[in-house]
C-alpha cells in the first residue's frame, strides 16, 4: 500500500470528492453544499488523533454522497482494560445531504448557524463489552496490503476510505477507494462487528450541539 503524507492526502481527498460535481453548472444549494461538506465532514468524523496505539479510518461517498458517511477509531492504550473504540455514523440522511437540505429550507444560514442541526450517532465501545474491538485491531496488523495500479478501474461515485494509523512506533495514512481492496474490507467488517454491540441508535445520537 502507498503510504503518503496526511496534508498530500487531504489534497487528494478534496480533489476527489470534487469529480463528478464540477461537471456542468451546479445548483446554487449544491456548489454551498460543496464548499462546507469537507468542513463539516472534518468536523463530524475526525481521524487526527489516538491515543497509544491506534487506527483511524473515516469515509464518504464521492459523486452522488448518497452513503452514509462514517468513521471509527480503535485506541490501544497498552491496558487491556483500556482498549475501546468510538464509532459514530450519520443519522437518517448522509451529512452532505443533511448539509445540502437544511442550506435549501435557509440560504440566508451559514454553515456555523446550520452545524447545530446535523445529527450523527456516536457510540462508545470498550473491548470488554465488544470483543471486535481487540479482534478488529488484531485483524489490521494481519493485512496484505496491494500496491494500487495506475490500471485500477474506479467504479461510479466510489466510497473513500481515508486511514490513519499508529502502530508499534509507526504511523502512515493511506486513501483507498476500491472497495474490493484489504482495507476497505477491513473497515466494513469493523463497522459492522462495532455497530453490532452498538446500543440502540436513540441512545448514542448527537448532534452539532454537542463536542463528540
Amino acid at each position: 500500500m502507498t503510504k503518503l503524507p496526511f496534508r498530500v492526502l487531504a489534497i487528494l481527498s478534496l480533489g476527489l470528492a470534487a469529480l463528478g460535481q464540477v461537471s456542468g453548472q451546479n445548483p446554487p444549494d449544491r456548489a454551498w453544499t460543496d464548499k462546507h461538506f469537507l468542513t463539516a465532514f472534518e468536523d463530524f468524523f475526525p481521524i487526527r488523533n489516538g491515543e497509544g496505539d491506534f487506527l483511524a479510518v473515516r469515509a464518504h461517498q464521492n459523486g452522488s454522497n448518497e452513503a452514509l458517511e462514517f468513521s471509527f477509531i480503535i485506541e490501544n492504550t497498552q491496558d487491556p482494560h483500556a482498549i475501546n473504540s468510538t464509532i459514530r455514523e450519520a443519522q437518517g440522511a448522509s451529512l452532505y445531504q443533511q448539509l445540502q437540505s437544511l442550506h435549501r429550507q435557509d440560504p440566508s444560514k451559514s454553515y456555523t448557524d446550520l452545524k447545530p442541526e446535523l445529527k450523527i450517532h456516536t457510540w462508545n465501545l470498550t473491548a470488554a463489552e465488544c470483543p471486535a474491538v481487540l479482534g478488529q485491531f488484531t485483524a489490521f496488523q494481519n493485512i496484505q496490503f496491494v500496491r494500487p495500479r495506475d490500471d485500477d478501474e474506479v467504479g461510479e461515485n466510489p466510497i473513500l476510505y481515508e486511514i490513519n494509523e499508529t502502530v508499534g512506533g509507526g504511523s502512515s495514512q493511506v486513501i483507498e477507494f476500491l472497495a474490493s481492496r484489504a482495507i476497505p474490507r477491513w473497515a466494513n467488517q469493523t463497522r459492522k462487528a462495532l455497530l453490532a454491540c452498538a446500543s440502540p441508535p436513540g441512545d448514542g445520537t448527537k448532534t452539532g450541539k454537542k463536542d463528540d
